[in-house]
């Protein structure tokens, strides 16, 4: 943080803000603990833990929109999409709708994780009625 959110004082890196004395003790601690889980998110992600990596990322951003928390972010959105279509291809999909609960938590507007989780739940009720005793579709 370089200004005070309170006064607009530039600061020095002290936990009180120079002009006001405002106590930044907690702004600057959920500051250093987002980078923490960011760093977590990079450890994971490099050891193939995707689901951890995005529950990691999920945790620094709630903390900070940093710019490199947001760009990896969207780097593991896009990573992982195909895994999703893959997995809806096997007929996965409780495990394409879990994979997609977790990217949808890293970033819960996005449209296209929403239109594709709605897809993934047509799919699932879809198969699950074609697979009924009795039924038409089957």
């Amino acid at each position: 943080m370089e200004r005070c959110p309170c006064c607009n004082a530039r600061l020095t890196g002290s936990q009180f803000c120079p002009r006001c004395q405002a106590d930044l003790g907690s702004v600057l601690g959920s500051e250093q603990l987002a980078r923490y889980w960011l760093s977590n998110a990079l450890q994971y992600w490099l050891a193939c833990n995707p689901q951890m990596a995005i529950l990691a990322l999920a945790k620094s951003i709630s903390l900070k929109h940093s710019p490199l928390a947001l760009v990896f972010r969207d780097f593991m959105i896009r990573q992982q999409c195909p895994n999703v279509l893959d997995l809806l291809e096997k007929k996965e999909f409780a495990e394409a709708k879990e994979l997609l609960t977790y990217l949808r938590a890293l970033n819960p507007h996005n449209k296209f994780l929403r239109q594709l989780y709605d897809f993934t739940r047509y799919l699932s009720v879809k198969d699950i009625i074609g697979y009924c005793p009795g039924s038409e579709h089957g």
